[in-house]
């Protein structure tokens, strides 16, 4: 299937959004309440439960996970490429604007007070005071886009150094990242082995997740355990399952939705991996109709385009 560079653009922008909205309808929840609250499937927003946790968006909205891959896009085309400084800038001034939902993590590396003046030693220094062994997989959308740099995996690194500096988590944007380029540039999925040489270090252990994406079921994730949802090995393992094996973007993305867990994280990633490779027009009406704020991504869809005609026309 030969896809526009629009359709692949377009898909990648709104797979992601539509993802991160249908995703929060079973966010943190497990397989069996996912089968009891959905008996037939999450498929639609308006079938999204309104309790505690979700009432905190309308149907149809995006989360924080969405927002931040906007600001990223947008400062990009103001910057025409990833300046660090200027994202961080930004990064910053939503955060003062409080946020919904926003991860402590996250929290404690925006929150830091020269984080806008030197970026990536502040999110060190937040991280360093987090007792944790991984860190947590919201920065690995950020990562789909890094093929509108000129060295992707670099910027991929970058991208994540912002606020998430473990060497598993940079691994695993890159390895997104090569996914992302593959599909963009080649019109294809990237091989188990091509992925699988992007992770040079055997004790991240992200290998053994590739492996899981390429030969296991999605089950095996495991995404609904409250102690590992948010592992970003999962994440990127879950998205890759998703483009190696989805049947249409609908199969994609409710594959994974239906495992609950941090389900508006990885259905967002997975769904800008699978727009990317199935296109725009594979996407169903009416996620598309129902999605709130969808003008501001026509817009950025738009200027992104745009941007790649005219670098077209300089080379």
């Amino acid at each position: 299937m030969d896809l526009s560079i629009k359709e692949k653009i377009y898909g990648a922008i709104f797979g992601y959004a539509i993802g991160d909205a249908l995703g929060l309808g079973t966010e943190f929840m497990s397989i069996s309440e996912v089968s009891r609250r959905y008996p037939d499937g999450l498929s639609d927003y308006s079938q999204i439960i309104r309790d505690a946790h979700r009432s905190q968006w309308k149907r149809g909205e995006w989360s924080n996970d969405t927002e931040i891959v906007l600001i990223i896009l947008k400062s990009f085309l103001k910057c025409k490429g990833f300046n660090y400084l200027d994202i961080a800038s930004q990064l910053k001034k939503w955060y003062e604007s409080q946020p919904t939902d926003l991860t402590h993590n996250m929290r404690l590396v925006l929150k830091q007070k020269d984080y806008t003046i030197r970026p990536f030693e502040s999110a060190e220094e937040a991280w360093r005071k987090v007792s944790t062994f991984e860190n947590s997989s919201e920065c690995l959308g950020r990562s789909v886009f890094s093929f509108l740099s000129y060295y992707p995996l670099d910027s991929a690194a970058d991208l994540c150094r912002l606020t998430h500096p473990g060497s598993r988590t940079i691994s695993c944007c890159r390895v997104i990242a090569t996914m992302a380029e593959s599909l963009m540039r080649d019109g294809r999925p990237a091989s188990y082995d091509e992925i699988k040489s992007i992770c040079l270090d055997s004790k991240d252990d992200v290998g053994r997740f590739i492996e899981i994406a390429h030969n296991g079921n999605i089950e095996d994730f495991d995404l609904d355990d409250e102690d590992s949802y948010w592992f970003v090995r999962k994440a990127t393992g879950a998205a890759l399952w998703c483009v190696w094996h989805n049947e249409s973007f609908q199969h994609g993305i409710q594959s994974i939705i239906s495992q609950g867990g941090d389900a508006d994280t990885n259905a967002a990633l997975a769904g800008a991996l699978v727009g990317m490779q199935r296109g725009y027009s594979a996407i169903p009406a009416p996620l598309l109709e129902g999605l709130l704020g969808k003008e501001r991504l026509y817009t950025i869809a738009d200027e992104i385009l745009a941007f790649i005609k005219s670098k077209s026309n300089q080379e």
